[in-house]
């Protein structure tokens, strides 16, 4: 019956599966923290926007609309939708809400970063391709969140070149 639940592999060969599983574990966890944050957030850059039709047709009749805009893009990449200035506002919106969500309670590490950075890089496409501000935020505020985040190590030179060109937009509306 012991067998039975190991599918016939003794005690050795279970044991150099499980060191093999914790060897693989513990090569992710050497990374330094900001590569960790950079190799994750250049994955999310590259994926398409999360839109599935199955969900977008069981959403209400308004959701539903806003989503089906939404689905030419679903095989889009990320960080090609928010650096495309022919990207409509509606959907800039949508992406900042969806970077404002990813990090589901995390207050803290790679994925809270990487949440920031879409939340602010949705914003800063909303002010250069529609000079319109998708966020409470004063533009005082966004100014400084962008200088924090043009600095980072792990953020795509592309990316910060954008919200470089925020952060200027930002300080002329402060004036």
């Amino acid at each position: 019956m012991d067998n039975e639940s190991t599918f016939g592999w003794g005690p050795e060969q279970i044991g150099r599966l499980l060191a093999v599983g914790a060897d693989a574990g513990a090569s992710e966890d050497e990374r330094p923290p900001g590569r960790v944050t950079e190799d994750l957030l250049r994955d999310r850059l590259a994926g398409p926007l999360p839109l599935d039709k199955a969900v977008v047709d069981s959403l209400p009749v308004i959701l539903g609309r806003l989503c089906r805009e939404l689905l030419p893009l679903a095989g889009k990449p990320l960080g090609e939708v928010l650096l495309d200035p022919d990207t409509e506002l509606s959907v800039l919106e949508t992406v900042k809400d969806y970077g404002k969500g990813l990090p589901l309670g995390r207050k803290k590490g790679p994925e809270h970063a990487i949440a920031i950075a879409i939340y602010y890089a949705a914003i800063a496409s909303a002010l250069l391709y529609h000079d319109r501000k998708i966020t409470e935020h004063s533009y005082e505020n966004l100014e400084k969140s962008f200088a924090m985040l043009i600095d980072r190590r792990w953020l795509p030179p592309d990316l910060s070149r954008h919200l470089a060109k925020a952060q200027k937009v930002c300080k002329r509306k402060m004036k």
